[in-house]
């Protein structure tokens, strides 16, 4: 049985873009992001000049208007970061329902959503657009908290409707000193917080308190991190002198034509010379679009793994 098709509430909240303020029957309501610089994310913009911050808001305003505007009246400017975005859209089958959507908890919040998508009669995506150099690890779990109370929001004030996915709509086409362009196109998909937890962070701000993040990473291991660095640089270290010590003995044993030395408890073994082709299937698919390649292709499993940077 088809579901019912759900046409999205409106908030009833005013907002002042100028001064961007969100009223409600009178009463001003806070907004999101002001919130996760305060509870989580104080040292965001530290070390950043004024100007550039300020440089960095111009560019990214001019792109969400540029973008609105091709969604909302499908006006296209021209810019390569429309370009982009009509391609990110085409790619990944968004169908565009609301853009600078208000949502709030009716009460002490509100914001704006940059793009809703429809997904089905009653399930939506909501997407970010962000026009950062670099998406580090911190601005995407920024992005990730924002993104995910936006979704809490949204369920509440749409009742039935459901929030199938949540993303990052990165763009950026600014030019660097060199003349060159500084170009990213992409959809970065993020994991939902749970709507109980986000709860916990508002509730915690409007008490005075600090919020206790629960990802953020444990004592225990927090502890750990001079032991681990240790680790690392012994694992490097034993690493380059193994490296070494192979170079070595292979030249040894070219020199004199050896194939393999034993001591009784330990073999080496002199791999010979050789040439290695491999199939670029890449360049093949490029070169012919028309085959479906689907029939040869074999999907594996990759289980996950941890990355550490020091």
């Amino acid at each position: 049985m088809e579901t019912k098709r759900i046409e999205l509430k409106d908030s009833g909240v005013l907002f002042n873009k100028e001064l961007h303020e969100y009223r409600l029957d009178g009463k001003q309501l806070s907004g999101i992001t002001g919130m996760l610089q305060r509870q989580l994310f104080p040292d965001e913009f530290e070390g950043i000049p004024d100007n550039l911050l300020q440089e960095a808001a111009r560019y990214g305003t001019e792109v969400h208007e540029s973008i609105e505007m091709f969604d909302t009246s499908w006006l296209n400017d021209g810019t390569q970061e429309v370009q982009d975005y009509i391609s990110l859209c085409n790619e990944n089958g968004l169908v565009h329902e609301r853009s600078e959507y208000t949502v709030t908890d009716g009460e002490n919040w509100a914001s704006n959503i940059d793009k809703v998508y429809r997904t089905s009669n009653n399930s939506f995506s909501i997407g970010d657009i962000k026009t950062y150099g670099t998406m580090t690890s911190e601005k995407q779990e920024k992005a990730r908290w924002q993104l995910s109370i936006y979704a809490y929001f949204f369920e509440l004030q749409n009742t039935g409707a459901e929030v199938e996915k949540l993303f990052i709509i990165h763009l950026r086409n600014k030019e660097k000193p060199d003349g060159t362009f500084d170009h990213r196109a992409e959809i970065l998909p993020v994991e939902r917080i749970p709507s109980q937890t986000c709860k916990e962070l508002l509730d915690a701000d409007l008490q005075g308190k600090q919020f206790v993040n629960p990802y953020s990473i444990p004592d225990k291991y927090k502890e750990k991190e001079s032991y681990i660095r240790q680790l690392i640089r012994t694992k490097n270290e034993a690493e380059e002198e193994l490296s070494r010590l192979k170079s070595e003995i292979l030249q040894d044993m070219e020199a004199i034509g050896a194939r393999t030395w034993e001591t009784g408890t330990m073999r080496l073994t002199r791999k010979m010379p050789s040439v290695r082709i491999s199939f670029n299937a890449a360049k093949f698919k490029e070169d012919h679009p028309d085959i479906d390649f689907t029939p040869y292709e074999r999907t594996s499993n990759v289980s996950g793994s941890l990355l550490i940077a020091v």
